[in-house]
């Protein structure tokens, strides 16, 4: 009995079990075992507790240490990483493991060069495994992890060009370099003076990794805006319409394919990135995006008005370049008066608005009949005398007859403006010829002149177009070079 009390002490669990002498001493020495194991765990996870002590208060001083400012650490990690790169201390590899793993149909550098993480601008690099842009080549940097993470080990510097292996932190060598140009290449596109001499002159035919035809500087522009955040809309096409003409007048488009990088001048870097895409014979593919430009616009604070309307837009462009290139002012901007007696006021344009007249209800006993004007006709009705004539004389054909009604579509003249491609003579002076032509409906036709021969983009595909029925569209912005 004695025994029986002595164990309902010890809880119901073990008041239930048969007592014998064999018994009891099993019971005790399992109780004490629990005990014994019990402190050694109180006493392990005390030893335990007190060897990451350290480690935490480390983990608790970064975390502060964080707080302080993320940018200027993100500064001083950035500059780590570019004087690590740049000061030559990585070691210089002859191996080829991991080139085998690049994947070329993937590779896209029309995105706006910022780590995909970070959002940083500065040391970025892109993984030619998956294609994603991410900073740094550090221990702690993104590029870094993601090789860890992903076993993804070869990228590829936006700044230098230098191929690098992480995690090894290796540079590719010179002999392994030369087998990965193409990639070089197609991020920087290099053209020499007689290749761009030869734009206007002789067709380049060329073909893309895939091993498609196509024809330089007559590609498509192709924009999927959703994957930056963008909305996509009518502004983008309308934006693409307007580079593509531009890209096609050949003083400007010269100056900007061998354009330098200057960090006073961003508009006029990302305009050079997209031409020299454009006319690049090293592409992947058979049409080039402009992610980048627009991602850039939509950092910019362009008033609504002047970013919906393609005339203002085109005055934005052109007035910001020559901000940041002084010798591009001769290629757009002209003087005229507004008579022919006064020849002191002059006027600085970088555009002719032409507006069109009214249009009859009937004419001839009918309303269905459309009505012509010539376009030498509008500009003489105008009273524009050009005393300095620009190398691009831009002419914009407005048909809404100065109505703008805010939130209302407006009924468009859809008079037929008539003009001789070959030839527009302005004040019995000067002539030109047209280059290039942008439609209400944002398609834009551009004079070939190494086939002699006109050419449409209408947004999706680049086609050939009868230079006879060019007048017949509802032309709203074009763009007339000067003949010497």
């Amino acid at each position: 009995m004695k025994w029986q009390n002595l164990f309902s002490q010890l809880g119901n669990q073990i008041s239930f079990l048969y007592l014998s002498r064999y018994g009891v001493h099993f019971l005790i020495v399992m109780f004490c075992k629990n005990a014994c194991h019990t402190n050694s765990n109180r006493k392990t996870q005390g030893k335990m507790s007190c060897s990451k002590r350290p480690l935490e208060d480390d983990f608790l001083k970064g975390e502060k240490r964080a707080k302080r400012g993320t940018e200027s650490d993100d500064e001083f990690a950035d500059l780590e990483d570019e004087v690590m790169f740049k000061s030559n201390e990585l070691e210089t590899t002859n191996s080829d493991m991991y080139l085998d793993s690049i994947n070329r149909k993937i590779l896209n550098f029309e995105l706006p060069f910022e780590c995909s993480s970070t959002l940083a601008t500065t040391n970025v690099f892109v993984c030619l495994v998956c294609g994603k842009y991410l900073q740094g080549s550090s221990t702690s940097s993104p590029a870094y992890l993601h090789s860890v993470d992903s076993d993804h080990h070869i990228f590829i510097s936006l700044e230098s060009l230098k191929f690098i292996l992480l995690p090894e932190q290796k540079v590719l060598s010179k002999e392994r370099e030369s087998e990965l140009k193409d990639i070089q290449l197609l991020i920087d596109p290099k053209f020499d003076e007689r290749m761009v001499e030869k734009f206007d002159k002789e067709p380049m035919q060329v073909e893309t990794y895939l091993r498609e035809q196509y024809t330089v500087g007559y590609i498509p522009i192709l924009n999927k805006l959703s994957d930056l955040g963008l909305k996509v809309d009518n502004t983008a096409v309308s934006d693409n319409a307007l580079f593509y003409a531009l890209s096609h007048l050949s003083k400007f488009r010269d100056f900007f394919i061998n354009y330098n990088y200057s960090d006073t001048a961003p508009l006029s870097n990302q305009v050079s990135r997209l031409i020299r895409n454009i006319w690049s014979p090293y592409l992947f593919r058979g049409f080039t995006s402009s992610y980048a430009i627009e991602n850039y616009l939509s950092t910019c604070k362009i008033p609504p008005r002047i970013r919906s309307d393609l005339k203002l837009f085109y005055m934005w462009i052109t007035n910001t370049l020559i901000k940041e290139n002084k010798s591009l002012k001769p290629i757009f901007t002209g003087k005229l008066t507004a008579d022919s007696v006064d020849k002191k006021n002059l006027t600085t344009f970088l555009t002719l608005t032409l507006s069109m007249p009214q249009q009859s209800v009937f004419k001839d006993g009918t309303s269905s009949s459309i009505e012509q004007h010539d376009i030498e006709t509008l500009i003489t009705q105008r009273n524009f005398h050009i005393k300095k004539a620009p190398e691009i004389l831009t002419i914009y054909i407005d048909r809404t007859n100065h109505m703008r009604i805010e939130g209302i579509d407006q009924e468009l003249n859809m008079s037929i403006v008539k003009f001789d491609p070959d030839l527009l003579e302005v004040n019995n002076t000067f002539k030109y010829r047209l280059i290039g032509n942008i439609t209400y409906e944002n398609k834009v036709q551009i004079l070939n002149k190494s086939q002699s021969k006109w050419m449409e983009f209408d947004g999706v595909s680049v086609k050939e177009v009868e230079k006879e029925l060019l007048f017949i569209n509802n032309c709203k912005l074009q763009f007339w070079e000067l003949l010497i």
